[in-house]
């Protein structure tokens, strides 16, 4: 019967502080439609921007894009909405 080997005791990962994840995340946010870029706060959005899902990953809308979008999500519903 082979003899048992003693155990190393495992070191816990150092995680990183919050000011170590804020300075990885991203302090700008390109637009998933038209590719334009604009500075915001690490983890944050520009203002007017929209964040979305869409088949497992997170798309950014500009102030402009995010516009069209709104309005053709209105311009297909029915006219009894409107009355």
């Amino acid at each position: 019967m082979p003899a048992k080997r003693a155990s190393k005791p495992r070191r816990a990962r150092a995680r990183p502080g919050p000011a170590a994840r804020a300075a990885a995340e991203p302090t700008s946010r390109t637009c998933s439609r038209c590719g334009r870029t604009e500075s915001c706060a690490p983890g944050g959005i520009p203002p007017g921007w929209t964040v979305g899902f869409e088949r497992k990953r997170v798309e950014y809308l500009c102030v402009d894009c995010a516009r069209s979008n709104i309005r053709a999500i209105e311009g297909k519903l029915p006219e009894e909405y409107w009355e």
